[in-house]
């Protein structure tokens, strides 16, 4: 019996002594490095770029920055001109709707070598054209005006046809006169270019003749322009040059 009682003892024992193995967790093998540069990259690998790596990346960001510079600064210019193309509209479309709601003449003034320009009106009550947004009656030399882009300035470099067949040649639109279009239109101002309104909408001249030559020429001195025709009806459109003939912007 006792015999029977030790075998017994014995297989329990066995069994325990498994079941204690397989439940305790395996210990972690701790790996170190190798110290070699090559042992290093057969074994735990190297965070990071080399020096040389380094340098072919900052050697392809300058190839593509060169590259890609020069484009992007002429694009930049040609929409500057371009958003200067589209203020001056803007101030024709604004001079034709003043002059048609007060009955009376709207021009947009032009200073050639100021390179800005600005919308006034002709004050019937004060015989005196008055900028649009300022406060007295008439146009001081403190007046607000607008300017155009850095680099752009009115001009049309050695182009000799415009964009139109009624613009058969360049020129930028007449000069300012002191009066109002008509028989006191006054004298001159010099360095100046207008496109005047009269109350039905079109353009004329100092004699009150309607004209339909008018075009506004602006360039960047780059090769690049920008014209603003207005047709026979005071509209306004803008022109861009290819280097080979005009195209409506």
């Amino acid at each position: 019996m006792n015999r029977y009682f030790s075998s017994i003892q014995a297989k329990l024992d066995i069994r325990s002594v498994s079941f204690v193995a397989h439940s305790r967790k395996p210990e972690r093998t701790h790996f170190s490095c190798p110290a070699s540069h090559e042992e290093r990259h057969l074994g735990c690998g190297e965070l990071g770029f080399s020096a040389m790596e380094l340098l072919i990346i900052v050697l392809l960001i300058g190839i593509v920055a060169a590259i890609s510079v020069p484009s992007v600064t002429s694009i930049m210019r040609n929409l500057r001109m371009v958003g200067d193309g589209r203020a001056l509209a803007s101030e024709i479309n604004l001079a034709r709707m003043r002059a048609a709601a007060d009955f009376t003449h709207a021009r947009v003034y032009m200073d050639l070598n100021a390179n800005t320009f600005h919308m006034e009106e002709w004050n019937k009550s004060s015989a005196c054209w008055k900028t649009d947004g300022d406060s007295g009656p008439c146009t001081q030399t403190t007046s607000p005006v607008n300017s155009l882009s850095q680099g752009d300035s009115f001009g049309f470099g050695s182009l000799t046809t415009g964009p139109t067949t009624a613009t058969t040649s360049t020129a930028q639109p007449l000069a300012c006169t002191v009066g109002v279009a008509g028989a006191a239109a006054g004298a001159n101002l010099s360095n100046t270019a207008c496109i005047e309104i009269d109350s039905r909408g079109y353009p004329v001249d100092s004699s009150d003749n309607i004209v339909a030559t008018d075009a506004v020429y602006l360039t960047n001195n780059q090769n690049s322009y920008t014209a603003i025709a207005v047709t026979v009806s005071g509209k306004p459109t803008i022109y861009s040059y290819t280097g080979s003939g005009w195209v409506a912007f």
